[in-house]
C-alpha cells in the first residue's frame, strides 16, 4: 500500500512540475509576444482596404515604373546640370502617367544605388534585366497612424564598389490610397517620400499628439 502512496506521490508531484514548466513557458511566450507587437506595432493586421483591383493597377503601375527608369540606359551625362535634366524628366513623365504620389519626388539618379558608371565616369546606366518585380502583395497596417500601405518586393542588381561581382539588393515599391480611390506609388527606389514606418513609430511614442499626428498624415496625403 505504502509503495503504490509512494508512486501515486511520484506521479503527483511530476504532474505539479510539468503544470509549472508549461506555465512558465506560456507566461514567456506572452512576454515574447508583448515585446514583438511592441517592437513590430506598425505590422498589425486590419482589415484589407485594397481591392483585387487596386492590386492590379499597382501592379501595372510598378510595371511602368520600371519602365520608366530604363528609358535612360545608356544616357550621357556630363555635369549636374545634365542630372538635373534627368531628375526634371523622370518627374514629369511620372506625374503624367499618374504613377506617384504627389508628396513623393525622384532623388538625384547621380546619387542612388541603381546609377552604374562607364571607367570614364560619364554614363546612366539603368538596364531593364536588372530589376525583377515580385508577384505577391502584403498590405501593413499601421496602426497608430491608421494607415493602410500596400508594397510590392522588387530586386535590383548593382555594381560593387569592393568587389567585381555585381551585387543583388532588395527593396518595396509601396503604394497607398487615396480618398478619390486612386492608386499612387508613395515610396520606392529613387524616390523620397513620407516615412510611413517613423510617422507610425513617432505616434506611437507620442501618445498625447497621436491623434494630431493621424490627421497630419492623412491630410499630407490625402488618405482616408
Amino acid at each position: 500500500m505504502k509503495k503504490w502512496m509512494i508512486i501515486g506521490t511520484a506521479v503527483s508531484l511530476m504532474f505539479l512540475f510539468g503544470c509549472q514548466n508549461d506555465q512558465k513557458e506560456v507566461q514567456s511566450t506572452k512576454v515574447e509576444e508583448k515585446t514583438k507587437a511592441k517592437e513590430d506595432n506598425s505590422k498589425e493586421k486590419a482589415k484589407s482596404v485594397f481591392t483585387r483591383k487596386d492590386r492590379q493597377i499597382a501592379k501595372e503601375k510598378a510595371e511602368k515604373f520600371v519602365v520608366l527608369l530604363t528609358e535612360f540606359h545608356g544616357r550621357s551625362i556630363f555635369s549636374d546640370e545634365d542630372n538635373n535634366k534627368v531628375h526634371k524628366e523622370l518627374s514629369q513623365k511620372a506625374r503624367k502617367q499618374k504613377l506617384i504620389h504627389s508628396e513623393s519626388a525622384f532623388a538625384n539618379p547621380q546619387y542612388t544605388s541603381f546609377v552604374e558608371r562607364t571607367k570614364e565616369d560619364s554614363k546612366l546606366i539603368l538596364r531593364r534585366d536588372r530589376f525583377q518585380l515580385g508577384d505577391e502583395f502584403e498590405e501593413i497596417y499601421y496602426k497608430y497612424i491608421d494607415v493602410h500601405e500596400l508594397r510590392l518586393p522588387i530586386k535590383y542588381t548593382v555594381k560593387s564598389d569592393t568587389s567585381s561581382k555585381d551585387v543583388e539588393l532588395e527593396s518595396f515599391i509601396r503604394f497607398v490610397k487615396t480618398t478619390d480611390g486612386e492608386i499612387y506609388i508613395l515610396d520606392a527606389p529613387m524616390l523620397n517620400s513620407v516615412d510611413l514606418e517613423k510617422k507610425d513609430e513617432d505616434a506611437y511614442y507620442d501618445e498625447y499628439n497621436r491623434k494630431e499626428i493621424q490627421q497630419e498624415v492623412k491630410e499630407e496625403l490625402n488618405i482616408q
